[in-house]
């Protein structure tokens, strides 16, 4: 009986979290096209599924998560850098794409911090 307690109790607390990225990720998107030009939502893209992967491996798994936090976000900003000097993203839209990566960022950040208490 508790195991199936638990099972249902997880299974909750995964769809409560992908709903809450769905509506962050909303959020982003909507405020970043308010008030910047995105040409392309690659990159955006891109960073969602970072963001599924730290949360599906910090919940599933007992990897040090800081490190992996650093790592994927690290991987994005090389593939960004990587682009910028390929010229296949303009400086502008480099600006773009870091702010995006700082905000969310932030809010991967707050989301352990919530997730911690």
């Amino acid at each position: 009986m508790i195991e199936f307690i638990s099972f249902y109790f997880t299974l909750i607390l995964i769809l409560v979290i992908i709903v809450y990225q769905i509506v962050i990720s909303f959020f982003e998107l909507c405020i970043l096209t308010a008030f910047l030009n995105i040409k392309t939502y690659k990159y955006i893209k891109l960073l969602k599924i970072l963001d599924a992967i730290i949360i599906g491996v910090t919940f599933f798994s007992n990897i040090n998560k800081k490190l992996l936090f650093i790592l994927l976000f690290l991987i994005y900003f090389i593939i960004l850098i990587y682009d910028l000097y390929e010229e296949r993203v303009s400086e502008k839209d480099f600006s773009t794409y870091t702010l995006f990566i700082f905000i969310d960022f932030f809010l991967t950040f707050f989301l352990f911090l919530f997730a911690k208490n």
